[in-house]
């Protein structure tokens, strides 16, 4: 399981801050929060190899159920085929000092 989280692919402008990996829902999953160039966010990897027959929408709003997600945080759903499903959440703008 952790061998497959360590290849997660990132845009070259994405740093991953801090790095999990455990289970969400029973799910081998990879929590990651990240910053890119002025934003910073938070999401939850999976493999699409263990996500079954699971739709987005029952992923989306499990995590959206989490205590991981602020009540007024947008969730979106990517995929970088055909290995990986990401789930972002509580994105926001850096402060510029």
């Amino acid at each position: 399981m952790i061998a497959d989280f360590n290849c997660i692919p990132n845009e070259p402008e994405t740093t991953v801050v801090f790095e999990q990996h455990g289970t969400f829902d029973d799910i081998p999953a990879c929590y990651q929060s990240w910053q890119s160039h002025d934003i910073i966010g938070e999401r939850i990897v999976f493999l699409e190899k263990d996500l079954d027959e699971r739709k987005d929408t029952e992923l989306i709003d499990k995590v959206k159920a989490s205590q991981l997600v602020q009540s007024n945080s947008p969730i979106t759903l990517s995929r970088n085929p055909p290995e990986y499903l990401f789930i972002n959440f509580n994105c926001a703008e850096v402060n510029k000092r």
